[in-house]
């Protein structure tokens, strides 16, 4: 979709499905792509499928998850002949079993990077975020100690500076996560065992997954809190995040992450005036603009979830009053979930998705009044 105005943005999450370049590992000893004649066909359709959605989303911003070759998405941009068009910030996998996220950034039209310095991985929770000697004072009574410090993949946080002048936008803040997936987590089963291993395994490990994804949720929260304010010299704070977070919109870990803002739904309301630290789900956005639909970026068992997230400030809120830019649409390219096999044509298991925002600042003499 054509931009109208140049400070108009869009935003997009890409789980790549371990994007791995050939001969490298992903989670075990058996490359996905092995180093020889087929190995190499069957990424070179990979990169190529990847490349195609890459140029379809054509999005000013995208966050990818499950990658293990910073050289692998190069060659993708590569395929689709954007290589010059993306600033790309990514980094290969420090082992096995550690995939990483990425981000894309469009450069401007003059060709000037959009990408401002400072982008990196976090690894570790903030340091006051942890879980000592908790006591509760209601119910069981108990000591409650969670000894889970650092992100299962590292958050990666960069800032962009959109174009435009007069007034120039506010730098935006971009956030890509992949939160810990429902799946069963991965415990050493080496003796001695603990007992409840010897005798609630598989319980252990989908009750570890499910505790380890709060925590990753409750740790960006605790991130965001601190960027995510209005003081005296700084009024707005733009930001978003994009990614995989493992679970539905209305789940715990997405609405403790996204601190569950006030949406308006009735004209007279003042509801979604401000919300310093919420988070707007482009889901809920677009079901509120459509009579029809549909949001699942995942199959699983026949069953139709929506994993794959994009988050927004209040910046990007049609109702707040500190609005800079409005909400036009977003979409979900899933076709390919419904084929038979993913390896047929390279694609990636999860749906992709792209939400466009339109600058569009709330004008001074209709801002509601703090």
């Amino acid at each position: 979709m054509a931009k109208s105005n140049m400070r108009d943005l869009s935003f997009a999450t890409f789980n790549l499905l371990n994007l791995q370049v050939p001969g490298g590992l992903t989670y075990s000893n058996k490359p996905p792509f092995p180093d020889d004649a087929e190995g190499r066909a069957a990424y070179e359709m990979k990169v190529a499928w990847i490349g195609a959605q890459i140029r379809l989303l054509d999005a000013e911003v995208i966050g990818f998850q499950e990658l293990w070759s910073r050289q692998a998405l190069v060659d993708a941009f590569d395929r689709a002949g954007l290589q010059d068009d993306y600033d790309i910030v990514a980094r290969d996998a420090p082992g096995r079993g550690r995939p990483q996220v990425a981000l894309a950034v469009k450069k401007g039209s003059n060709g000037q990077s959009q990408l401002l310095d400072g982008a990196g991985w976090i690894e570790n929770f903030p340091d006051d975020f942890r879980f000592d000697n908790l006591h509760e004072t209601d119910g069981a009574s108990e000591e409650i100690n969670i000894t889970i410090t650092k992100f299962s993949r590292p958050v990666l946080a960069a800032t962009i500076q959109p174009q435009g002048k007069s007034p120039t936008p506010p730098p935006v803040k971009i956030y890509v996560a992949h939160l810990k997936s429902k799946g069963p987590a991965r415990l050493s089963f080496a003796d001695p065992k603990p007992v409840v291993l010897q005798h609630h395994a598989k319980i252990t490990q989908s009750a570890v997954a499910h505790i380890r994804r709060i925590m990753e949720a409750g740790a960006m929260r605790a991130m965001l809190d601190a960027v995510m304010k209005s003081t005296d010299e700084v009024k707005i704070s733009p930001v978003v995040v994009l990614g995989d977070l493992n679970d539905d919109t209305l789940s715990v870990s997405t609405e403790l992450l996204a601190d569950q803002p006030t949406y308006r739904v009735i004209q007279k309301s003042r509801a979604g005036e401000q919300s310093d630290k919420g988070l707007y789900t482009g889901e809920r956005l677009q079901q509120y603009r459509s009579a029809r639909h549909v949001y699942y970026t995942h199959i699983y068992k026949d069953k139709r979830e929506s994993l794959d997230h994009i988050l927004v400030s209040e910046e990007f809120y049609d109702h707040s009053r500190k609005r800079l830019w409005s909400f036009r649409e977003l979409e979900v390219f899933n076709d390919h979930l419904n084929r038979e096999s993913f390896e047929k044509i390279g694609a990636s298991d999860h749906g992709l998705v792209r939400a466009y925002f339109d600058w569009n600042p709330m004008p001074e003499e209709i801002a509601p009044e703090a």
